[in-house]
């Protein structure tokens, strides 16, 4: 469900996006890390956890880094994209049939939004949307800029 445009760039822009891709990949490492202490302590069991305390909860009031140039507005200073919305035909032919729209959520979550009846999915059901026989079938996807956290002091420190 991410998207990375970093090959399609100019040398010139490659060398302007390289200071946020190595911000992504230190948080990802440090992450990384958090998790694998957190499994060596018995907090973290593989993918379960060993107590409903052991990963703190998402904090609502996130702070997020910049993800565009200061001097470039819309722009995207990682070239880093994630999946924001999908609209789908279902139907044999483009002059019969439905449109749906699904848009992410958080957490993984999707809302299905089919007429007046919106409904939760999943982000595996959205991954299934590739058409065949009566199925629906993707004609357009939206993509957002990748949102980077700012990590909290307690968060960077690790051991």
């Amino acid at each position: 469900m991410k998207l990375d445009m970093y090959e399609f760039c100019t040398t010139e822009l490659q060398q302007k996006l390289s200071p946020m891709r190595t911000k992504f990949k230190e948080q990802e490492e440090k992450k990384m890390a958090q998790k694998a202490k957190l499994i060596a302590e018995g907090k973290l069991l593989g993918p379960k956890l060993a107590g409903a305390a052991a990963i703190p909860k998402k904090d609502e009031n996130v702070e997020y880094e910049p993800f565009q140039f200061e001097d470039d507005v819309g722009s995207n200073n990682s070239g880093y994209y994630e999946l924001a919305a999908v609209l789908t035909h279902k139907g044999r032919s483009s002059s019969s049939g439905h449109y749906v729209g699904w848009v992410a959520l958080k957490n993984g979550e999707w809302a299905k939004l089919d007429d007046d009846k919106v409904t939760l999915v999943t982000e595996d059901q959205i991954l299934k949307l590739s058409g065949g026989g009566d199925w629906h079938v993707a004609y357009i996807l939206l993509y957002a800029p990748r949102r980077l956290e700012k990590m909290r002091e307690e968060e960077e420190e690790v051991g």
